[in-house]
């Protein structure tokens, strides 16, 4: 006689470094948001928008992408977890390697000149528009290239081209609202004719200082290797991980009591409802 064996409810089994709590709380935020077992690429955005505090379209779905291990344009549960561990609690090897990820745009396991220059031209061009006159801009909401992470990203770029590699760095904000703007607004360029110039030669500056193995192309191995060396060279194309603040929220908020520190949005509208 065969046994027979009680249906439940399948929990992912993936759980990484969240404790119980933290766990649990993600499985029924991912759970509340979906109502359908699987996150959508609208879905995501928001939630990287409301809760991590991310604005970067064209990051946010290449981040997504990297979350979608299967690559169906829907992220379960346990891809959900997984990704989000390493979001938060990752340690410096894993989320290299997921900014690189990211960061590699069509896939191929390297960051060409060409990746490079396009990454940068995203990053840049907030912050081209906020050097334009008030009347030329094309909206005044902030933007990626207005966080001091960003402004900091471009000026190691620049003083990791031009510096000895043992001296001292300063760290201090670049107070964007001088003339000569930091290191951004070196980059910016002056040619009016030519409006790639800036973003152009940043990217050469970043090849030259990521490529170890001076191949023309930087490799995961390249990227881990230049990280290593020093740790704000992780997201030096553009912010694809959350604030250290803003994870600590989050996660005091799943341990404490079991929710986002922001809303979620609700599900989409006609989401197709089908469990996976």
């Amino acid at each position: 006689m065969k046994s027979a064996r009680k249906k439940t409810k399948a929990t992912p089994k993936f759980i990484g470094r969240f404790n119980p709590a933290e766990a649990q709380a993600l499985g029924r935020i991912f759970l509340k948001i979906t109502d359908s077992g699987r996150l959508d690429r609208t879905q995501f955005r928001d939630i990287l928008h409301s809760t991590f505090d991310m604005n970067d379209d064209s990051l946010m779905d290449r981040m997504f992408r990297t979350f979608d291990h299967d690559s169906d344009g829907y992220l379960t549960c346990s891809e959900w977890l997984t990704g989000l561990w390493i979001f938060l609690k990752g340690n410096v090897t894993e989320q290299t390697t997921y900014c690189f990820q990211v960061y590699d745009i069509d896939g191929d396991g390297y960051l060409s000149k060409g990746d490079l220059f396009q990454l940068l031209k995203s990053s840049l061009r907030p912050a081209i528009a906020k050097a334009m006159p008030f009347g030329q801009r094309g909206g005044n909401e902030q933007t990626p290239a207005d966080s001091p992470r960003t402004a900091r990203s471009h000026r190691q770029i620049t003083r990791g081209h031009t510096e000895e590699a043992d001296k001292e760095i300063d760290l201090d904000l670049v107070d964007e609202d001088k003339p000569s703007g930091g290191p951004t607004a070196a980059v910016m360029g002056n040619n009016e004719d030519d409006p790639d110039e800036g973003p152009r030669d940043l990217s050469e500056m970043a090849l030259s200082l990521l490529d170890r193995d001076m191949d023309g192309r930087v490799s995961l191995e390249d990227f881990l290797q230049s990280v290593q060396n020093d740790y704000l060279l992780m997201e030096i194309l553009g912010s694809c991980l959350p604030s250290g603040a803003r994870a600590a929220a989050v996660l005091a908020a799943l341990s404490g009591n079991g929710t986002l520190p922001v809303s979620v949005p609700p599900p989409t509208a006609g989401f197709e409802s089908q469990h996976v």
